[in-house]
């Protein structure tokens, strides 16, 4: 036994001898300074190599982003844009104040782009490609506002009547980008990561907010009362509208400009290896968290409804899904249908003033509900549900003053004219919020669900339109205000 050990022992001490050599071996190599400006020279560069790493990153995303709120920019411009215009145009149309009507079934009618996408992404989904569909819609919407700039004043012969042949063609080419981007837009937004379908809501939320800034500037709307006399010697106030800063036709140009940039932002989204890569990395993250949740549902069962929104579960419970898409057509048909329709009514009464401010801060409202969304997104049923119900509530103040017109509640106090505009700010505002929240719900089910997100939204916008329009047009429900009575 000894002399094993001792046979042991030896090789221990040789062992441990030159483990101690190598250990200080090291320790000398590493006191020179040379060895030490190289490791120090390597620290730095890996240091900066990250931080250019890091640099490009943030990068890629902001390119991919300003393209996604360009292309958003595209879907409903050159309609908003036109409907700014609305106070110039009736005065030089054979339809007179009847236009809006007349545009209002028309932009309806448009709703069969959805339609015969749907039928064609049914039956011949191998003969289309979303991307080229797009890419038409944008080319006809940038030739349609480009034309419009030089014939909006033209008219033909109908039934023995002059009309407005050209506007209402081309308005058609305009509604049907709009009406059709719910349906293929949004789902093309679908192939990048979540952060940029917000990018894109809040482009879409600008396509009402640069119209409205440019007529501000144009000074669309503007008018006042001036004292005219009669024959028979007496005094009555007559509502007369002023000219603008600059002609339609130089507006409907600026807005082709913007089209045009939208155009060209589709293509780089397209084409640019940036935004390439960020579609491979959707793909990528797709494809790794749907073998890890295969793998956790194999040792969890815990997959209850109230949590699937908020998972990364591929499917929604069926009363889940059939109510956020209920919800979704129900504040459509309120937000872009009913309520544009009969906003007039609820504002003028209480002056030019509060009408131009309730238009155009809850155009602003819109973008920056976006943006807050950006930053703090909320998923959760429990938020979607509260901010509905307090949407409810100033739908009913809304309806109610239009109601009410032309003497509604606080007419001449400064108390009505700051609760109206606050009215139409948040409503607009939360139902951004909401529908935002709604579509990254949706997005999570991949393209269907967003498909079947953006043809509610039309259902709904044109079902609130028909019967407002009806209401407004056919019925003595709503009375208009006359400024200078």
């Amino acid at each position: 036994m000894l002399v094993i050990m001792g046979e042991i022992d030896r090789p221990n001490q040789n062992t441990s001898r030159s483990n101690e050599e190598s250990f200080h071996q090291p320790l000398k190599t590493m006191d020179t300074n040379t060895n030490l400006s190289e490791g120090t020279s390597l620290l730095h560069e890996a240091a900066a190599n990250m931080a250019e790493t890091r640099a490009q990153g943030r990068n890629h995303y902001l390119v991919v982003d300003v393209l996604a709120a360009l292309f958003g920019i595209s879907a409903w411009l050159s309609v908003n844009a036109l409907y700014t215009q609305l106070p110039l145009l009736v005065q030089t149309s054979p339809e007179g104040w009847s236009l809006p009507s007349y545009l209002s079934v028309i932009i309806q009618c448009a709703n069969i782009g959805p339609l015969l996408y749907s039928f064609t992404r049914k039956c011949h989904t191998r003969f289309f490609r979303d991307s080229t569909l797009i890419m038409f819609l944008l080319l006809l919407g940038t030739v349609a506002m480009f034309t419009i700039s030089f014939y909006y004043t033209h008219t033909t012969q109908l039934f023995n009547e002059p009309h407005s042949t050209p506007l209402f063609s081309l308005t058609f080419c305009f509604a049907l980008v709009g009406c059709t981007s719910s349906v293929l837009f949004i789902p093309f937004m679908n192939n990048y990561p979540e952060i940029h379908l917000v990018s894109y809501l809040v482009g879409e939320g600008l396509s009402g907010l640069i119209p409205s800034i440019v007529s501000l500037v144009q000074g669309v709307g503007n008018s006042e009362c001036e004292l005219t006399e009669v024959v028979n010697g007496t005094s009555v106030y007559e509502h007369v509208i002023l000219p603008p800063l600059f002609s339609p036709k130089i507006f409907f140009l600026i807005i082709f400009s913007i089209m045009f940039c939208s155009a060209i932002s589709f293509v780089l989204l397209n084409k640019l290896p940036t935004c390439q890569q960020m579609v491979d990395n959707k793909s990528v993250s797709n494809r790794s968290s749907t073998v890890e949740n295969t793998n956790e549902s194999d040792l969890q069962c815990d997959n209850t409804p109230e949590r699937l929104p908020l998972s990364n579960a591929s499917t929604l419970a069926p009363s889940l899904y059939c109510g956020l898409l209920l919800m979704q057509a129900v504040i459509s048909m309120f937000a872009n249908g009913a309520l544009p329709s009969i906003q007039s009514y609820s504002c003028l009464p209480y002056g030019n003033t509060a009408y131009h401010l309730a238009v155009n801060l809850s155009s602003m409202a819109n973008p920056i509900s976006c943006f807050i969304a950006f930053f703090l997104p909320r998923t959760s049923l429990v938020t979607i549900f509260s901010m509905s119900a307090f949407s409810v509530v100033t739908t009913v103040y809304a309806i109610t003053t239009a109601l009410m017109s032309p003497y509604p509640p606080l007419q001449h106090h400064l108390v009505g004219l700051i609760l109206v505009v606050s009215c139409w700010i948040l409503f607009s505002g939360m139902v951004s919020y909401v529908k935002l929240s709604i579509a990254a719900i949706f997005r999570r089910e991949g393209g269907k669900g967003l498909f079947w997100y953006g043809a509610v939204t039309q259902a709904g916008a044109a079902l609130g339109s028909i019967t407002m329009f009806y209401i407004v047009n056919f019925t003595n429900i709503f009375k208009s205000f006359d400024p200078c009575s």
